[in-house]
C-alpha cells in the first residue's frame, strides 16, 4: 500500500542530540550529596519547564532554582548557564535526516528547549538545515504535552496534515498528547527501534 505518512515531527532532546545533564553535572566535582541537592534545585526543578516556555526571566528562573538550595546560590548559577555543555551531537542524526528527506519526507522538529541553550549552541543543532522548519517552545511560549503547540506547528506548517504525520518523542506523555491530536506517535528509545517502527507505519 501506498504510504499516507508525509511529515516526520521530531522532538530534539535524547532524540536528535544527547542531553546528559548528570554527566555534564558530575563534571563540576560537587561531593555526592551537594550534587544531588543542585540536581534537585536545578534540572529536576518543576520550574525548569519555565525556562522551555521562555516567559520568565532568567533572573525570575535562578530564583526559582536558588530557593531549592540557597545555601550553594553560586554553583546553582554556574550550572545553570552553562547548562548548554550537557548537550551533545549524535553521528546517527544527519545522516538519518538524509535519508528520509531522500525518500520524500518532510522534515520537523518540535521541541522544549530554552531560548539560552539555543542561542549558546556550539554545533549540537548542525541539523536544522537539514530540516523544513520547526518550533522550540520558547519561541510560541507553550510546551509539551499541552495540545496548544501541536495547533501552533500545524498553523505555521498547513502543509502538515495530522493523519499523514508521526511525531518522535523519548517522553510517553508527549507522544499520547501527539496521537490525542491526531498525528501517529512513538516513544523515541534508540534510533534503530525508531527506524523499524516508523517501517511499520509505512
Amino acid at each position: 500500500r501506498i504510504s499516507m505518512i508525509k511529515s516526520i515531527i521530531f522532538d530534539i532532546g535524547q532524540v536528535l542530540v544527547s542531553f546528559d545533564w548528570r554527566a555534564y553535572l558530575s563534571g563540576f566535582g560537587f561531593a555526592p550529596d551537594k550534587e544531588e541537592l543542585i540536581a534537585n534545585a536545578v534540572f529536576l526543578n518543576p520550574n525548569w519547564s519555565e525556562g522551555d516556555r521562555g516567559v520568565w526571566t532568567e533572573e525570575q528562573l535562578l530564583d526559582a532554582f536558588y530557593a531549592k538550595a540557597p545555601q550553594y546560590r553560586e554553583d546553582i548559577k554556574r550550572v545553570y548557564l552553562d547548562a548548554w555543555k550537557a548537550v551533545g551531537h549524535l553521528d546517527y542524526t544527519i545522516p538519518w535526516l538524509i535519508r528520509l528527506k531522500e525518500q520524500g519526507f518532510q522534515l520537523y522538529y518540535l521541541s522544549n528547549y530554552p531560548k539560552r541553550m539555543r542561542e549558546l549552541d556550539k554545533g549540537a543543532l548542525d541539523f536544522i538545515p537539514y530540516m523544513d522548519g520547526g518550533i522550540f517552545s520558547y519561541q510560541v511560549h507553550l510546551i509539551k504535552p499541552d495540545r496548544a503547540i501541536f495547533q501552533a506547528l500545524v498553523n505555521k506548517y498547513p502543509e502538515i496534515i495530522p493523519s499523514e504525520a508521526v511525531f518522535f518523542d523519548d517522553n510517553a506523555e508527549n507522544v499520547a498528547a501527539a496521537s490525542a491530536f491526531g498525528i501517529h506517535g512513538i516513544v523515541f528509545q534508540h534510533q534503530m527501534q525508531a527506524v523499524e517502527e516508523l517501517s511499520k507505519l509505512l
